[in-house]
Formats: structure tokens, C-alpha cells, sequence
């Protein structure tokens, strides 16, 4: 099968899925996930022999847009998108650098020649798989009330402090952080793969410390008792 053929398959399958999530559920957040891994997969300008980077990044992109996609679908709803000063703010400082992280790494993976060596492609694969199992066990434990696009909270909404984060205070983005350094070893460049590692770790910074304000206002002292024994990012490294 050829090259080609492979990335159109990977591009028809997520648009295939991307717009049956916007018809179930049709939002500008939605919208914005589904670009964001729908874009590198294009199967456009690759040139006469696309590298084993190009393929790496559509099976990346399929693989990870759909759990995106899915889990917002189902856990987005219209009240929680509010185009006020707060979502505008998590928009430009939270949400675009990782998006520019995710879409730049990309097509500079797309557009390296440089073949793929076993270390290089061992590291890329561990970190994808595991970031990815991660990121659906953390969602998958907040559930639908607690997960969300935006700084809300819902009807009933409790603190999460068991299982995954009983260990670590935001496992869906260790999670993600995780995916993002896959996408930046696919890259084979230190430069490109280094801005964009820092563009996702100061956008997740960025939504810790105004998400973090907002559950010490809901929950107080119970949030601050909780912050004050778990760590942020990694298992027995509590940086505040």
C-alpha cells in the first residue's frame, strides 16, 4: 500500500469522525480540536516521495484527534462557552500556544527527510502510547462534570483527589505534555521541537495557575489541603 494511499485513508477516517462529532455536538471549541489534528494530515504539497515522518505524524494526528474529538464531544456543553474576557484570555494563553505547538511540530515532522532510527522511533512510540493511555485513564477518571474546555464548574461538581490524582494534581496534562514531546522527537530537530515543547509547557502553565485560582475559590480550604500534599506535573515532585 502505498504511501498515499495510507494518508488519505488516515485523513477520510478523522474527517469522517471529526464531522459526526460536530453534528452530535457543534461548538467553536470543537471545531478548533478538530483543526488542530486535522490540518498536518492534509494529504497536499508532500512532493514526489513523503519521508516515514509524514506517515508518523497521520497516525499521531488520527490517533490522538480522535481521542480528543471524542472526549470533548462528549463532555462539552453550550453553557460552558461563554465569548466574555475569561474564555478570550484562556484562549490566546492557554489554548493557541499548544495549538501552535501541535500544528508546527507537525509540518516541520512532514517536512524532514531525515529516515527514522530505532532509538529515535522507540522513544517517539513510548512516549505517544503511554502519554495517550494516560490522557484517557485521567479524563476517563474526572468524568463528564469535572472535564471541560473551559475554567467552569457544573451542577453537583466535587474535588478530584483519587486515583491518577491521587498522585499528581493535573495527570491529564503530564498526559498531553507527554504526547508533545513524541511530537517534538518526530520533529529530528532541537530547535523546532525545543520551542515547541516550551509554546505547550507555557500554555498548560498558564491554565494551572488561573484553573488552580478558580478551585481554591469553589472549594477552599479542601483544594489547599490537596494542592499542599500533591504535586503538579510528576509523582513525588511537589512544585508550587
Amino acid at each position: 500500500m502505498s504511501y498515499y494511499l495510507l494518508l488519505q485513508i488516515n485523513f477520510t477516517l478523522f474527517a469522517a469522525i471529526f464531522l459526526f462529532c460536530l453534528f452530535r455536538n457543534f461548538n467553536f471549541n470543537i471545531i478548533l480540536v478538530g483543526l488542530t489534528y486535522i490540518l498536518p494530515m492534509v494529504p497536499l504539497g508532500l512532493g514526489s516521495d513523503p519521508a516515514e515522518r509524514v506517515l508518523i505524524v497521520s497516525y499521531s494526528n488520527l490517533v490522538f484527534g480522535i481521542i480528543e474529538v471524542v472526549f470533548f464531544t462528549l463532555t462539552e456543553r453550550p453553557e460552558d462557552i461563554k465569548f466574555d474576557k475569561t474564555y478570550l484570555q484562556q484562549l490566546f494563553g492557554h489554548v493557541l500556544p499548544i495549538v501552535a505547538a501541535l500544528i508546527g511540530m507537525s509540518f516541520v515532522s512532514r517536512a524532514t527527510l531525515v529516515p527514522v532510527g530505532k532509538v529515535e522511533l522507540f522513544l517517539i512510540v513510548v512516549l505517544f502510547v503511554f502519554g495517550s493511555i494516560l490522557r484517557i485513564l485521567a479524563i476517563s477518571q474526572l468524568g463528564v462534570l469535572r472535564f471541560k474546555f473551559n475554567i467552569a464548574f457544573r451542577e453537583r461538581q466535587t474535588l478530584k483527589t483519587d486515583q491518577l490524582h491521587g498522585y499528581v494534581r493535573h495527570p491529564t496534562y503530564t498526559a498531553m505534555m507527554l504526547v508533545v514531546l513524541a511530537y517534538a522527537v518526530t520533529t529530528h530537530s532541537w530547535i523546532a521541537g525545543t520551542i515547541g515543547t516550551l509554546s505547550a509547557l507555557f500554555g498548560f502553565q498558564y491554565r494551572i495557575h488561573f484553573e488552580e485560582l478558580a478551585l481554591k475559590e469553589q472549594f477552599g480550604d479542601e483544594y489547599e489541603t490537596y494542592r499542599s500534599k500533591t504535586p503538579m506535573w510528576l509523582p513525588f515532585l511537589n512544585w508550587k
